[in-house]
């Protein structure tokens, strides 16, 4: 099997030390998109037009789980991934830039994440910003523009207010969380390491 470049997710989802603000969604209901393995396709497609490239999905399960899906962790909650996708994406140049996964059982995913290691000058903000927004029009809703959550006007607005209250807090990690979007729980999660900073987005279904 061709396991393609992944991001170690240096303690998992669960960090410690994490300084949360928690911003709630709309009160009214919005259709709920369901995602599936599938949408990968979708993201794939609306990345071209950034220049952005992103793999087929590899699809991961079995004995190999531990070794390439150990995104959780809280050992309960690891064991209950049975089944994952992995896709790598690259900007215009071919460098790379990150991963996409997907986890939870062979029949439909319960979480998406993307993640996307920075340098401490921030030079692939310009090609993260659209990833986080493709995968949240679609894997949420494209919805966020009419709904503003948390005042924000655009996602590009929030990542921008979570990296700012990330580094004035000089915390490890910070995550910022939006609930009631859609009926989907959206985290974004910041660490600082030795390379920069690791991004990490999360859409729970």
């Amino acid at each position: 099997m061709n396991i393609k470049k992944i991001i170690p997710i240096i303690g998992g989802v669960a960090l410690i030390a994490a300084l949360l603000f928690i911003i709630t969604g709309t009160s009214d209901p919005i259709p709920s998109l369901d995602f599936t393995y599938d949408s990968n396709f979708e993201i794939k497609n609306k990345l071209e037009t950034y220049e952005i490239s992103m793999s087929n999905p590899l699809k991961i399960h079995g004995d190999m789980i531990n070794q390439h899906c150990n995104f959780f962790k809280d050992p309960q909650i690891q064991s209950k991934v049975e089944y994952c996708t992995s896709t790598e994406l690259k900007d215009s140049p071919g460098n790379f830039l990150g991963n996409i996964h997907m986890v939870g059982n062979p029949t439909e995913p319960q979480l998406a994440m993307a993640v996307i290691q920075t340098s401490p000058f921030l030079s692939e903000k310009e090609q993260m910003l659209p990833v986080f927004e493709t995968m949240i029009q679609t894997l949420v809703c494209d919805c966020w523009a009419e709904e503003k959550p948390g005042g924000f006007e655009s996602v590009s607005e929030w990542v921008e207010a979570t990296q700012l209250h990330h580094l004035e807090a000089k915390r490890t990690t910070s995550k910022s969380e939006i609930t009631g979007l859609a009926q989907k729980e959206i985290i974004l999660e910041i660490t600082t390491n030795t390379e920069g900073y690791l991004w990490k987005l999360l859409i729970d279904k």
